[in-house]
């Protein structure tokens, strides 16, 4: 079983946990943390931030236009006051992955990325 546990709670895992790093806000006001995940649970957060992937290449995200424009939330348009997301994973066999988006001042990051420590 790994040393640190999934940040999503105590459950068997016999391989290495992938770290995530999370970073939300605006201008100086950024919070960040770190979040451990299994290899199970990391691919739910690939598979929740899919549209937001930004391609190393070039710098765009994978859901064009129309995905920056929606809170990560909700899916409601942003407005000026929203906070920008930016999101690191490191997942099993691959390179680091970035993704970038925005949320409202008032929504919550979804569940599976809150952090747990606080």
């Amino acid at each position: 079983m790994a040393y640190n546990p999934c940040v999503v709670g105590p459950h068997y895992n016999p391989r290495k946990n992938y770290l995530t790093y999370v970073s939300w806000g605006q201008s100086e006001d950024m919070k960040r943390y770190r979040l451990r995940f299994c290899a199970a649970h990391v691919a739910l957060v690939q598979e929740q931030l899919s549209e937001f992937k930004v391609d190393p290449e070039n710098g765009t995200v994978s859901g064009g236009n129309s995905a920056m424009s929606h809170c990560l939330a909700c899916g409601k348009p942003i407005d000026k006051a929203a906070w920008q997301v930016f999101i690191t994973v490191y997942p099993p066999n691959n390179e680091r992955e970035d993704y970038w988006t925005h949320i409202h001042v008032k929504c919550s990051l979804p569940e599976l990325l809150l952090d747990g420590s606080a």
